[in-house]
């Protein structure tokens, strides 16, 4: 069931009874709890009122078959994905209120993932992500300040398994599906041992060819975590790994092929065409958490990222002379919070200081020892937040303020005639609100705020991935491309009472120099986008989950979406576009649920999505336009003896769906002003079995 939270926005776990346990040891447990999520505490921000979602493992798992991350969170409020394979692998990719997920906050027990130079976190670098999720929490708006990226259209919030308060045992894994797709995945736990150690790990490995074309995926992913966890002290280390090898399909295609053949890849579609790429990412953190009091907590973290790997893009040849592109980076920072809490009272705050290095090189094959360019950005970034709430009567009221300095700097290629050029922002974003407890189980509350956010490396190279003596005139100085600003009011209302658990919000979103995708992609994959002056976004989100009976649990939500760009020129014709709706920004995305336990040993999940018709350009034109789509999913899962098979069937009736993509040149034609729309497509009717083996 979905969880509906807002006065208090830690999700925290049940409570375990590890075999032998004392009085003692129940209570060692329950303080290993507290600690170990005060990191997540202060980023998610207690008693914030912001519209958020938190979803359960519980929730997460009841339909987990290996999807990538951004799939599964399309049952929040608001929020809508697409992978390029058509399937539930690939690379994927997630949108909230319209807008693109690198102006997201994604963060993992606190520790911001998204990568700085592209602000962007490829979830297929970590396969298997979801399975080591403890509850994630989808915060819409600008939210509450946490590490990294600002939270421009909003943040994502994980929390990973708790290891200090799980179950000693394990757990198998196993998993079968449509277009050839296997998934492997073991997971042990220790459990808090006397002596207060805990560890968990957890290996994987997954392939699948994907429902289009040479759209498969082959991986392997890792996550340990391990501490000990004393009275009032935790020292927690923790490894996420990831390896994967993508076939290419960041292509969408066109609509008059896909009437003929849905599959259609234009990258090709026979075997030998396959065009692929290999990547790998790691993250090593070590935290350590100490409880000055009862009340109050100070948790640390240092982190480091290492993350590389090349993609071919085809040449006049094919494969056989295939542009070798090559990327490499490193970064780390180190993190540290303060949170404290009383009865009517509670604060946080909090500091990043961070710094990255990204080389980019091309070669081409089969000459894999000459480069051809050799780049590199540098990017740093010092933040601090306080957060705090104050409770009198029915009342608390909450503020947060965040400031926050980034430099970048680029060191072009050896010999060219460019400068090394820098830039710096510094970016002042605060919020405030309050809640009023309106009456038992009524909750309301509103909310104002602002974050400023700059632009990534690809929007001020205008997609160009090296700067030579030419593309240095158009591009430079760095500051041609304007930092972003959101203002944004929140105003809503939460229920909890009985068996109905509801929440409704109000939004009103504008916008300054707003970073907005122009609806094409180079060659390489990269969305290109402008500043737009003024634009905005305003709508209802509403989300409810009625436990109808104790076996048969309702759930809905809703989003409805205003949003328009006041001016739009468009570079090709230099015709201006009055009050259009931006692209990929859906009037109205809701989800239909339905929760049954048919019996003790028997369990059953349908879900519905609709979403609306999307615009694949600024301008309003309708011969660009996402068709509206309307589809569902179900699964059934059968419990026995503490094991579980689950069957879930995606696409159930089997409904043509696309979900993305932009306009391109009509297929066949040599006329550049005959145009069709391109698009991503959903895979048909497809099934996969998961088995659940614990021990």
């Amino acid at each position: 069931m979905l969880t509906l939270t807002v006065a208090f926005l830690l999700q925290t776990v049940p409570q375990v009874i590890i075999p032998g346990d004392s009085a003692r040891d129940s209570t060692h447990v329950r303080r290993a709890q507290q600690l170990e999520a005060v990191q997540v505490t202060a980023i998610r921000g207690r008693a914030a009122p912001i519209s958020a979602q938190t979803i359960t493992r519980s929730e997460l798992q009841r339909s987990y078959t290996g999807q990538e991350t951004p799939i599964l969170l399309q049952r929040a409020p608001g929020v809508t994905a697409y992978s390029e394979s058509g399937s539930a692998s690939n690379y994927s990719y997630i949108r909230l209120r319209g807008i693109d997920q690198t102006r997201i906050n994604i963060t993992l027990d606190g520790i911001p993932l998204n990568e700085p130079e592209d602000e962007a976190l490829y979830f297929s670098n970590f396969p298997d992500f979801a399975n080591s999720i403890s509850s994630v929490q989808v915060q819409r708006g600008v939210g509450s300040s946490a590490y990294g990226t600002a939270s421009y259209a909003g943040s994502v919030n994980f929390e990973s398994i708790p290891v200090g308060s799980v179950r000693r045992g394990g757990e198998i894994q196993l998993t079968s599906g449509s277009y050839n797709t296997i998934r492997e995945s073991l997971v042990l736990q220790s459990g808090l041992s006397p002596s207060g150690f805990a560890g968990y790990v957890r290996g994987s490995s997954q392939r699948t060819d994907g429902y289009r074309f040479n759209s498969g995926n082959r991986s392997r992913s890792a996550f340990a975590s391990g501490g000990w966890f004393g009275s009032r002290d935790i020292v927690k280390v923790s490894l996420l790994a990831g390896l994967s090898s993508n076939d290419q399909a960041y292509y969408a295609a066109p609509l008059s092929v896909l009437r003929a053949a849905p599959r259609d890849n234009p990258f090709g579609n026979r075997p030998e065409d396959e065009v692929t790429d290999r990547f790998h990412q790691d993250l090593l953190s070590v935290a350590w958490t100490h409880a000055l009091s009862d009340a109050a907590r100070v948790a640390t973290t240092l982190y480091g990222f290492d993350a590389g790997g090349w993609y071919d893009y085809p040449g006049t040849n094919g494969l056989s002379d295939a542009y070798h592109y090559n990327l490499h980076s490193r970064w780390g920072g180190i993190s540290s919070a303060f949170d404290w809490q009383s009865e009517a009272a509670s604060a946080s705050v909090g500091l990043n200081v961070a710094r990255y290095g990204r080389e980019h090189w091309l070669e081409q094959r089969p000459a894999l020892d000459a480069r051809l360019y050799d780049n590199t950005g540098y990017k740093g970034e010092q933040s601090v937040f306080a957060k705090g709430a104050v409770s009198r009567g029915r009342m608390t009221t909450f503020g947060d303020l965040q400031l926050r300095f980034v430099q970048f700097r680029y060191q072009p290629t050896a010999g060219t005639p460019v400068p090394s050029p820098s830039v710096t922002w510094s970016f002042v974003n605060p919020k405030v609100g309050m809640s009023v407890a309106a009456m038992s189980g009524v909750t309301a509350y509103a909310s104002v705020g602002m974050n400023g956010r700059e632009p990534t490396r690809s929007d001020m190279f205008a997609g160009a991935d090296d700067i030579d003596s030419v593309q240095a005139r158009s591009v430079l100085p760095l500051t041609r491309v304007h930092p972003e600003t959101a203002y944004d009011l929140e105003s809503g209302l939460t229920v909890h009472r009985g068996t109905l658990s509801a929440q409704a919000n109000l939004f009103l979103m504008r916008f300054h120099n707003e970073i907005a995708a122009i609806g094409a992609i180079n060659e390489i994959g990269y969305e290109l986008r402008k500043n737009v002056d003024r634009s905005m976004r305003r709508g209802l989100e509403a989300d409810l989950v009625w436990q109808a009976t104790p076996s048969l649990a309702l759930v809905t939500n809703a989003a409805v979406t205003e949003a328009r760009i006041h001016e739009y020129v468009d570079d090709a014709s230099g015709t201006a576009y009055h009050d259009v709706t931006p692209l990929m920004t859906p009037r109205l995305v809701s989800n239909q649920g339905v929760r049954a336990e048919l019996a003790p040993w028997l369990s059953l999940d349908v879900d519905g999505r609709y979403v609306s018709r999307m615009m694949l350009t600024n301008t309003g034109d309708p011969r660009f336009a996402v068709p509206d789509a309307w589809y569902a999913d179900a699964g059934t899962t059968l419990h026995v003896a503490g094991q579980s098979l689950l069957v879930q069937v995606r696409n159930v009736f089997d409904r043509r769906v696309y979900t993305g993509g932009y306009p391109g040149a009509l297929a066949g034609s040599s006329d550049p002003n005959a145009q069709e729309p391109y698009y991503y497509i959903l895979a048909p009717r497809n099934v996969s079995v998961n088995a659940r083996l614990s021990f």
